[in-house]
């Protein structure tokens, strides 16, 4: 699960980062890519945590505290992007609703991994 979020933030922020180094005339507003704004800042932390997540493929327990530590990051960046929109201050990130309903979904996505990655010990009956 990690391993699929990892390749598909990953890629996302590294074309959207390559795409806006590229044509510089998209301003700070951000490039249109997948329904998003993407900021050039936004693609470094999409393809930071990209990167990230595919590390911390290589053990459960890495896997495990990775994602539970990212489903409250990625929820504490929806509540912030829900704040700016209503402000109407885009900030560096360029957020805007999509932005938050994309955190929203990474902070789900990731608390359902961490849940299925969650250690347990069996109660012997």
């Amino acid at each position: 699960m990690l391993m699929v979020e990892g390749l598909a933030i990953g890629v996302l922020g590294g074309v959207a980062l390559a795409w806006s180094m590229g044509y510089s005339h998209f301003g700070t507003d951000g490039i249109p890519m997948a329904g998003l704004k993407v900021t050039p800042v936004h693609a470094v932390l999409l393809l930071s945590m990209g990167s990230l997540a595919l590390l911390a493929c290589l053990g459960r327990r890495a896997a495990f505290i990775f994602s539970a530590l990212t489903a409250c990051g990625w929820a504490v960046l929806t509540v912030v992007c829900a704040l700016k929109v209503a402000q109407h201050e885009p900030g560096v990130l360029g957020f805007d609703l999509r932005d938050s309903l994309l955190y929203g979904a990474l902070s789900a996505y990731n608390l359902v991994t961490a849940c299925c990655l969650a250690p347990f010990k069996s109660h012997g009956v």
